[in-house]
């Protein structure tokens, strides 16, 4: 209902959630964005990449929320119950609903290859990302090794998080 849905808009949880998801995607004060400057021309227009980024990231964060609620809508019509009732938040969205709503279309095959493997290339890019936070980070704090050994550093830095992600594997 779309006056239920209007009536969250001042409720405080909605925008603190709205806020978490923008920090969590520019991946605000985990250094990466700054990291990757590093690679910069050294007089490049920072605000205007700021910027872009920024906007980019916000548009997407909509044009995402319009395909997964639309997804999520049909979903909820072809089962005749409320969208909170079709699936939880989380991996099963990803992984069950997703799965079930590509299975639908025509060529269902070739859309679920391209989903998974988006979530591959997402989790591979945020990794990149990581790595090059820390590996950046040790090139600063020790120039002179870091330019003998960089890929050295870097493929010890991918099998360190590699061993501590097995934790986290269940």
């Amino acid at each position: 209902n779309p006056t239920e849905l209007m009536a969250q808009i001042p409720l405080f949880q909605v925008w603190k959630d709205a806020a978490t998801q923008i920090f969590f995607s520019l991946s605000t004060a985990w250094g990466g964005l700054i990291a990757l400057s590093s690679y910069n021309k050294f007089h490049n227009n920072c605000y205007g990449d700021a910027i872009m980024v920024c906007v980019t990231n916000c548009l997407t964060s909509v044009f995402a929320g319009f395909a997964i609620f639309s997804i999520l809508g049909h979903m909820a019509f072809k089962a005749k119950r409320a969208v909170p009732d079709v699936v939880d938040s989380g991996f099963a969205l990803a992984f069950i609903a997703y799965p079930e709503a590509l299975s639908q279309l025509p060529v269902a095959p070739l859309w679920s290859f391209l989903f998974f493997f988006m979530l591959l290339t997402l989790g591979l890019d945020s990794q990149f990302a990581s790595v090059e936070t820390i590996t950046t980070t040790i090139h600063d704090a020790f120039p002179k090794l870091m330019k003998k050994l960089r890929g050295t550093v870097t493929v010890g830095c991918c099998i360190i998080l590699f061993f501590l992600g097995l934790v986290c594997v269940t």
